[in-house]
Parts: C-alpha cells; structure tokens; sequence
C-alpha cells in the first residue's frame, strides 16, 4: 500500500510513463484470486476484469522488476487474466512468493514472519493445484524451516505459526510433532490453540477423544478466564457447543451448568442514559394528556406496538430486518438450558440489535409506569377495576396482576416479577383459547397436558395476533440463548432482583395482551 501511494504521486514525465506507472498502481491495488476455495458472502461481487492494455504492462515488467513479491504479485495476476502460458505464470508466482519468504526471514524481524507465512502458503497452494512438483518440494521444505523458526519465537508467532502448519498439511506433510509442540506453547490466543488442536486432530487420527477433550476444556479455561460478561457467555456456549458435537456428555453438562449461572446482565450495556430528555418529557405528556387511569394504561403499549413496525419497516432502507425477527429454532419454551447457536452471523448482530431495542421500549414504558403513579396514585381496588377482564382475567387474578403494579411501584421489583409473570401466561391462555388449542387430553398412556408459555407464544400468529409481538415476547420471556429470557430466569431463579426496566417490559406485556381482550387492539382475524 505505501509502495502504491509514493509511485502514484511520483511525477514521471510523459504520457507513456503515466500509463505504465497507473499501470502498476492499478497492479498493487489488485488481490489475486485466493488459490484455495475459501468462504465467500453470496452478496460479494467479483472485482471486474483489469483493461487489456493493464494486463500488456504488467507483462512487461513481470519477469524484469527486481522486488521478488512484486514479481510474483504481477504473474499471479497475469495468471488470473488468462494472459499468456499458465505454467510460466504459475511458476514465477510461487518462485516470487518463496523468494519474498526467504529475504523476510533473512531480516530477523520476527514482525515479517506473517507475511513470510502468507507467501509461502500461497506458494505452495500455487504448486499443488498446478502440479508443478519441484516447487512443490521446495515450499514444502520452506514452510518447514519457517514453522521450526516460529516455534522458537514468542507467542505473538501462534497465527503465523498456524497458517505456516496448515500449508504443511495441504502439501501432505506429517505436522503431527510440530503441531503438538506448537498447541503446548502457543496458549494465549484461544482460536490459534483451537486451530492448532484442530491441525493436530487431522494429523493424529488416532487422538481424537484426547484431542477432542483438550478442545473443550481450551474453551472452558477461556470462559473461567474471560475478562467480559458477553466473552464468557460466548466461550461457555462454544464449549457446550463442541462438547454436545465431539460427544462428551459430562463436559457438555459442565457448560451448561455454567451458563446457567452466568447471569445475562453482565453482559448488557446499560442504556439508560441513552433517552434523551426530550423523549422522556413527550412519554411524560402522553400520560398527562389521558383523562382517566384505564387510558393511561393502554398508553404504555400504544406506542411501542407501532414503532416495532416503523423499524421493520426501516429494513427497507438497508436498516435491520424486521423488528423482532428470531429464528424458530433457536427458541427454547422448555426453559434455560442449552440451545445450539445458529450458524448465521448476521442474524446474530440482528438480534442484538432487536434485544437492546426491547431494552430501551421497557426504558420508556418505565418512565410512562413512573408517572401514572406520580398522577393518579392508584390504589389496589382501582389498578382491579382498569384490569379486570370478564373471561381473559377475572376479578380475582386481576387482584394479583395489581398487587405486581402496587409492588412495582413500591419499588420491589423481584415481587413484581415474580407476582406478574404466571399472570402473563394466564392471560395468554385464556385469550388463545377460543382460536386454537392450549390444552392436550389424555389418549392411551399419554397423560396430555397444558401449553406452557413457549407454545403459547408460538401459537400466537395461528390465532391471528401480530407475527412481531410473538417474536418480541419470545425474546423477552423464554429464549434462553440470545434473548432476555425473563420468564425463566427469574421464575427458576437463575438471577438475583431484576432491574427496573425489565420488571416495566413483563407489565407492559400483560397490559399488551390485556388491551387485546379489552379492545384497544384489533381483534384476531379482522384487519386495520
């Protein structure tokens, strides 16, 4: 990149060195196609092909510059334009790559060695696919030399290292000796000991349960070790992960034992002061514009419901895809305990994103809760009357739902919860049982049962209530892997007092499912 930027602005002269030197930037900016296959996103688009009279220059200068990387870096793009001989291209790459390789370990500068470990990797991936055989030999012995060097070297060598072993393996190499003495030393960096493991179990086939432990407690020492709550959340889940995959029950058990009391705040950056004052004031307005208590009520999900569609409808400006969007299968409704994490990066970050989102909702439904107290003081027969539901809650259970407000606001927000939530999963039932099946009967040695929330919340878009507020309160209550998973977290007793704004998200969705039966919501299969 520096050598592209100082020839660039070097003044050359004439028209024909102008061409020939924005040739050569063009040639230093370019990539070379990776010789191996390597993961590639489906939305990457290849670069487009260099102009003739580029590939003409480049020619001319590829078997005549004296800097072996350059020379090898042209015949390895001539290569991929199709220019003239593949085999004289192919091995002026490689012999470029392995000279570069050879000039950098002459220095002793132990910072060169990665870019020595990439050149000859290249190389030898060059030699192998084009089956030129002496070449092949000699990056073979190359690599060699160099892993023996990166061995002796500090531990900032463990990526080099692993690159260099891998190239080995490729060539068909035994790396048995080097990759065990290598996954000893080098333990700082857990993915290069994962990688170096993973060399090791590809070069000794018949360690693979040794191995295959070793990989498991790696992960487990780095959770035990990890300096962040969301670093240790991640390790235990790959551990659990590997140990369910490499079939080590008793380990797998270790994993989620550990996750399970690992709790998920640790890993939450607070977002509190993230409202700015002028959206608490107009949340504040909106409850002091309600005429009576029962409005105001129904005004802590009026907003939410509608901004969860405006986001969804932000995906078509390239912002995240749908509000509350989670995979099915990654939804537990059984309780905390392990779910194997889905492949799909992206829709991780997604989902990040959607639960800091739910965060910053119950942010805001806190300070709406906060200031219908601060108005309209209500009592426990007052917060019964603006619940009570004929069927979905009764007098008496609305007497409990009330108690969790009265405690809420009395600031013991464990009580609250813990008072809310069956009340949560009552209401749910109750409002789906006209439209679907919530209870299963006893047939032959089948006991049946009763949906728990789980099911209920899957249930909730056959019954015709909103695909995204399912989601949101899958998220909420009972994914255990990437949501807040409220419901079992604080029932089974896995966290200690939750805070406040997590307490005003479980309220806030008795009062969502409440407004349905009450008619503040559309009712199940008409439209808006």
């Amino acid at each position: 990149m520096a050598t592209a930027l100082t020839l660039a602005a070097t003044d050359v002269g004439s028209k024909t060195a102008i061409a020939h030197r924005d040739a050569l930037v063009a040639a230093l900016y370019r990539r070379p196609t990776e010789v191996a296959k390597a993961r590639k996103k489906a939305r990457a688009t290849p670069p487009a092909p260099p102009a003739p009279a580029q590939v003409e220059i480049w020619s001319l200068y590829a078997d005549h510059v004296d800097d072996p990387l350059l020379r090898g870096h042209l015949h390895h793009l001539l290569l991929d334009a199709g220019h003239g001989r593949r085999p004289d291209h192919v091995r002026g790459a490689a012999a470029g790559y392995l000279d570069t390789a050879q000039l950098l370990l002459a220095t002793q500068d132990g910072h060169r060695w990665p870019q020595a470990a990439r050149c000859v990797k290249r190389a030898g991936e060059l030699s192998l696919k084009f089956k030129q055989p002496d070449l092949y030999e000699r990056a073979a012995k190359d690599a060699r030399a160099l892993a023996e060097r990166l061995l002796a070297g500090p531990e900032d060598e463990g990526r080099a290292l692993l690159v260099v072993l891998e190239t080995l393996q490729t060539l068909g190499r035994d790396v048995a000796d080097l990759a065990e003495q290598a996954a000893g030393l080098f333990t700082r960096d857990v993915d290069v000991r994962l990688g170096l493991l993973d060399v090791l179990r590809k070069a000794a086939p018949t360690r693979h349960a040794e191995i295959d432990t070793a990989v498991v407690h790696t992960l487990l020492d780095a959770a035990d070790t990890a300096d962040a709550g969301h670093r240790r959340l991640y390790f235990l889940t790959q551990a659990a992960t590997e140990a369910h995959k490499r079939g080590l029950p008793d380990l797998r058990a270790r994993a989620e034992m550990a996750l399970q009391q690992t709790t998920p705040e640790g890993t939450i950056i607070r977002t509190e002061d993230t409202i700015p004052p002028e959206g608490v004031a107009w949340q504040q307005a909106l409850v002091d514009a309600a005429p009576d208590l029962w409005t105001a009520l129904w005004l802590t999900v009026e907003d939410i419901h509608p901004a969860m569609r405006a986001q969804a409808e932000a995906k078509a400006e390239g912002a995240l895809e749908g509000l509350l969007r989670i995979p099915r299968s990654r939804i537990n409704p059984a309780g905390p305990v392990f779910v194997r994490p889905a492949v799909d990066a992206d829709d991780d970050l997604a989902v990040a994103m959607q639960v800091r989102g739910l965060r910053l909702f119950g942010i805001l439904t806190a300070v709406q809760l906060d200031r219908i107290d601060e108005r309209f003081r209500p009592d426990e027969s007052e917060m019964t009357a603006a619940l009570a539901h004929e069927t979905v809650l009764p007098e008496p259970r609305a007497r409990t739902l009330a108690r969790a407000f009265d405690y809420y606001w009395r600031k013991e927000f464990d009580a609250a919860a813990c008072v809310a939530l069956p009340q949560v999963e009552q209401i749910l039932r109750q409002l789906l049982r006209p439209q679907v099946p919530v209870i299963s009967v006893a047939r032959g040695q089948s006991p049946g049962g009763v949906d728990l929330m789980g099911g209920l919340l899957q249930s909730m878009p056959k019954a015709g209530y909103p695909a995204d507020w399912s989601r949101a309160l899958e998220l909420l209550l009972v994914d255990p892997d990437r949501g807040m998973n409220l419901r079992n977290d604080i029932l089974h007793g896995l966290t200690g007092t939750p805070p406040r704004h997590h307490v005003a998200l479980i309220l806030q969705a008795a009062l969502y499912l409440l407004s349905h039966a009450h008619g503040q919501r559309t009712p199940p299969g008409t439209t808006t």
